[in-house]
């Protein structure tokens, strides 16, 4: 029951995050810098909190997820999503 609890607050939550981007597009909000970061962070965020609980149930991340989400950050502020997702995926594969 908590993981259909859980799948049905993620949707919810994607859906309005979604409505909100929308919402600020039209209105022109995007063009201040300062909101055009938050809503490049905001599914970043997200997609870490999803993969935090999934990767340290027990509330203790190993070494690897600790390195991959350093590597990752550090990258995401000089490349894309994705390059920074998947250089932090490739980090976190060689930590022994």
């Amino acid at each position: 029951m908590s993981v259909v609890v859980f799948v049905v607050g993620l949707a919810v939550t994607t859906y309005l995050l979604r409505l909100a981007g929308v919402g600020a597009a039209a209105s022109g909000r995007l063009d201040d810098p300062g909101h055009g970061m938050l809503t490049a962070a905001l599914p970043v965020a997200l997609l870490a909190a999803v993969v935090a609980v999934q990767a340290a149930p027990g509330g203790h991340p190993s070494a690897r997820l600790a390195v991959a989400a350093l590597v990752a950050g550090l990258c995401a502020r000089r490349t894309g999503f994705l390059p920074a997702v998947l250089l932090g995926t490739l980090a976190g594969a060689l930590v022994p």
